[in-house]
């Protein structure tokens, strides 16, 4: 095993020793004394275990492809950013946007995640363990997103593809626009139970129901355009405004 002490190397040094130590072969990897230092192991490629002994900044692990990176405390916005393949284990906390463009991997959060967790995910797995906030899975493209506690509001909005697994018990009166609220399936309940006993997740797939996007009978994403409602303080202000676009005052 390799330790690093991050407290004696430069914050913009910190990435290129990590690649050095994955480079000459090292499997494990540790770093300690990270300090929430941001932008910590972004674009790791290789085959390695490395592990941040606490807390770590924005974009962590952003275009991961290939290492198992664990961050024993908590993470800052955008962990995981545009994620290819790998795992990224979060045993705490995150900020908003984890998971936004992953395409591939594992990402898991075994605490609360902020707004827009898997904010355009194009493929892979994003878990979370606790809580999210609003806009889970907004604008996904495809991937698998699983949240075991309770959402906010506006779940799915505009998914064009992909999946979010949800048992919070009023997931269907909190979904967005462009999803429904459905049953899950035989196949994908034995694939959450599969991920849950991988991660050591007290859960069962068949607690889960599926949002899903709206689609037309041929099978083709049947977008309907957000509009917001605007309250009437709000719509006077739009109005006198003269813009064209925009949700000033929206509910």
């Amino acid at each position: 095993m390799e330790h690093i002490n991050a407290a004696k190397i430069d914050s913009d040094k910190i990435n290129q020793v990590i690649r050095e130590c994955i480079k000459k072969g090292e499997k494990e990897i540790r770093i300690s004394n990270i300090h929430a230092m941001h932008n910590v192991a972004a674009g790791l490629c290789g085959d390695a275990s490395v592990t941040f002994e606490d807390s770590t900044g924005l974009y962590t692990a952003s275009y991961l492809e290939g290492p198992t990176v664990t961050i024993n405390g908590n993470v800052g916005w955008y962990a995981g950013d545009n994620m290819v393949s790998g795992e990224l284990i979060i045993k705490q906390n995150t900020g908003c946007n984890v998971g936004a463009y992953i395409a591939g991997g594992n990402l898991v959060v075994y605490g609360n995640t902020g707004s827009r967790v898997g904010y355009g995910m194009k493929g892979g797995t994003i878990i979370i363990g606790g809580n999210a906030g609003r806009w889970a899975g907004q604008l996904s493209m495809g991937g698998t997103l699983i949240i075991l506690g309770n959402c906010g509001p506006a779940i799915g909005e505009s998914m064009f593809t992909g999946k979010i697994f949800t048992r919070d018990p009023q997931a269907e009166e909190k979904m967005g626009g462009n999803v429904i609220y459905d049953e899950i399936t035989i196949e994908e309940a034995a694939e959450l139970d599969s991920l849950f006993a991988a991660y050591g997740f007290e859960a069962k797939g068949a607690e889960f129901h599926v949002i899903r996007p709206i689609l037309d009978p041929s099978g083709k994403h049947k977008y309907v355009l957000f509009k917001p409602e605007l309250n009437k303080e709000g719509a006077a202000k739009y109005k006198a405004s003269g813009r064209n676009g925009g949700c000033y005052g929206a509910e």
